[in-house]
């Protein structure tokens, strides 16, 4: 049986398909021997992810939603206020403590006072005391010498008891100078043992007084560093609770945590820079630097350890969780939290 002839025009497609076979099987080879050489002074993993801080603003005070100062996805500064809780309460609560501070101020200015001017009281007595004893020598001294007179028949009886009398009169006024004194002291020790309490009081009120302007301080709720506003859940005039998340801030600061297999960690040279490619940017090349290893496997971080004491074991490779930060990079900002991205480090 005669070959049938093939026409023009098979001929250039079974040459088309020759040459395309041809091309795959040579991309094919050279694909190979790339991935080996590149495998030859490279590990790779691309069981990595871009991380950042995430961090929820909650509220430390209860109360009612005044005013909301920020956008979904905006960046804010550190400081920057983004919440304003309705103040009023705590405002009050401010002023009743000033009041009852200056109360107790007051008391302990009043009752210092008082012991201020017993004290007085007490020199002027000892003045009149003083005095009284100076009548007192005097009196004595006529008292003495009219005794004698009355003796010697030189002065009258009556003469004598009027001496006798002033004598007598004189040491009753330093005894009654002499009591008075010391009710004097025993009011001015009962009004000074009443400064010590009410100076606890002014204590008690200052730090009631500091607690109520921190709470006040609370109202007004700020970003705790620079980085970007998640997602808005909260409304105005919305009643919120203390310990209760606001909204989350995602910092500025990445890094990337690369799983690498553990018969891979020996053959890292971490002193070598590190190539990162995202999946959301194949075309753009990122560098890093390793800054730590994992002490453990990531499995030996997980609530529920796996028990290889049981009757079912089976062998599993483990990954260690190796922290890349990125070098300054214009194109950094690219990165987001969660992306997964390829890292190939150099081999020792």
């Amino acid at each position: 049986m005669a070959k049938k002839q093939l026409t023009q025009k098979e001929k250039r497609i079974n040459k088309t398909i020759t040459l395309l076979a041809w091309i795959l099987i040579i991309s094919g080879v050279t694909g190979m021997v790339s991935f080996y050489l590149f495998s030859r002074k490279n590990v790779t993993t691309n069981d990595a992810q871009i991380e950042q801080y995430i961090t929820p603003v909650s509220s430390k005070v209860s109360g009612f939603i005044k005013t909301i100062r920020f956008e979904e996805n905006q960046f804010v500064h550190r400081g920057d206020t983004l919440i304003i809780i309705d103040n009023r309460e705590f405002v009050n609560q401010v002023k009743m403590a000033e009041a009852s501070l200056h109360a107790n101020t007051e008391s302990v200015a009043t009752i210092e006072s008082g012991v201020n001017t017993k004290e007085s009281d007490t020199k002027i007595i000892d003045a009149k005391i003083a005095s009284a004893k100076i009548d007192i020598w005097k009196t004595e001294q006529d008292y003495n010498r009219y005794r004698n007179l009355v003796t010697e028949d030189a002065a009258t009886e009556q003469q004598f008891e009027n001496v006798k009398a002033s004598f007598e009169q004189a040491k009753a006024n330093l005894m009654a100078l002499e009591q008075q004194k010391n009710a004097v002291r025993a009011g001015a020790s009962e009004q000074q043992t009443k400064v010590a309490p009410v100076k606890s009081q002014i204590q008690q009120s200052a730090a009631s007084l500091n607690n109520a302007q921190l709470f006040l301080s609370y109202t007004v709720v700020t970003a705790p560093y620079d980085g970007w506003v998640g997602k808005k859940t909260i409304q105005e005039g919305q009643l919120i609770k203390e310990g209760q998340a606001l909204v989350q801030i995602v910092s500025k600061e990445k890094w990337i945590i690369a799983n690498y297999k553990e018969t891979q960690l020996g053959q890292i040279d971490q002193k070598q820079e590190v190539t990162i490619t995202a999946d959301a940017y194949p075309d753009v090349e990122f560098k890093g630097k390793i800054v730590s290893v994992s002490p453990a496997s990531g499995s030996q971080f997980s609530l529920v350890k796996p028990d290889n004491a049981t009757g079912n074991f089976v062998k599993i490779e483990q990954r260690f969780p190796v922290k890349i930060l990125l070098n300054n990079n214009q194109n950094n900002g690219k990165l987001l939290s969660g992306m997964n991205v390829l890292v190939s480090a150099k081999k020792i």
